[in-house]
Formats: structure tokens, C-alpha cells, sequence
């Protein structure tokens, strides 16, 4: 039966042996200087021609990801309604990295929600419905939040 030696002889241009202990060498750093040095100009060119490419082709993917990308409010962004009226919301339209996440909207508000999904005021003022979304890009990375402005006003006697 034949036995196979394993290869221990390692080349030295295929090893960069930089001892990086607790302190390092000024020995260590100078031979890996001098290691970088032997690459040639030819391979310090090709390292630098992979990493533009590189970035470059992270820059349109993530372009191509995002570009129909959007937080919008569906409807007015401000409103005047009178005490007697009711208000249904329209909501807000929530695209990230090309998927659409409106169902994970939370909504904040100082209105009053009615059984029927409507929101009300009892007094006149200005209320507020703010809309967040526990998502990466606009929960996590831009915290964005939109906010729907709706005033109530007096309702007018006597009709015109």
C-alpha cells in the first residue's frame, strides 16, 4: 500500500507570516513591507482595479434594489373636518427593497377610533396620526415616520 507524505515545505511568496501578538514587531512590519513591495506594481494595480469594480457594482446593486423605493401618505396630508364628521383613513403606501410592507404600518394617534374603523374628535383642535413601520431601511436604518394632520372645527349652525 503506498503512503502519501503531506507537504510541508511552504513557499515564501505564498506565506506572509506577520507576527501580530500582542505587539508587533518593528522586524515583523518591516518584512511585510518589503513583502508587499516584491507584488509588483502589476498586482497592486489589479487589487486596486477588483476593489473599484467592486464598489462600483455595490453601488448599482443596491440602486437597482431601492429605486422604486417609498414612504408616502395615501390621500391629504392635512385636513379640516367639522366636530360632526368622521374621518377613514386612507393610509399610507410602504415600499422597501422592492417589497411592499404597509401591513406592518403602526399608527399612532390622539383621535378617538370608533368601532367602525372611522376616528372622531370630541373638542375642536388639531389632531395627529402618525404612521411608523418596524421595517430595516425605514425602521431601523432612517427611522422615518409620517404624520397626518386633521383639524376639527365648529360645526356650523344655521346652514348656508
Amino acid at each position: 500500500m503506498a503512503t502519501r507524505k503531506n507537504a510541508s515545505k511552504v513557499s515564501s511568496k505564498a506565506s506572509l507570516n506577520i507576527n501580530l501578538d500582542e505587539k508587533a514587531t518593528n522586524k515583523s512590519l518591516k518584512s511585510a513591507g518589503k513583502e508587499i513591495k516584491k507584488m509588483g506594481a502589476g498586482s497592486i494595480i489589479l487589487v486596486i482595479v477588483l476593489l473599484i469594480v467592486g464598489i462600483a457594482g455595490g453601488v448599482l446593486v443596491s440602486y437597482f434594489l431601492t429605486r422604486n423605493d417609498c414612504f408616502e401618505i395615501i390621500g391629504q396630508e392635512e385636513l379640516t373636518l367639522t366636530l360632526d364628521e368622521t374621518y377613514t383613513d386612507e393610509g399610507v403606501n410602504v415600499i422597501s427593497f422592492n417589497k411592499d410592507v404597509s401591513d406592518k404600518v403602526k399608527i399612532d394617534t390622539n383621535l378617538t377610533k370608533n368601532p367602525d374603523g372611522t376616528y372622531s374628535a370630541d373638542e375642536v383642535g388639531t389632531y395627529y396620526i402618525i404612521y411608523t413601520v418596524d421595517d430595516f431601511k425605514y425602521g431601523t436604518i432612517f427611522n422615518v415616520q409620517k404624520i397626518r394632520l386633521i383639524t376639527f372645527v365648529e360645526t356650523s349652525e344655521g346652514g348656508e
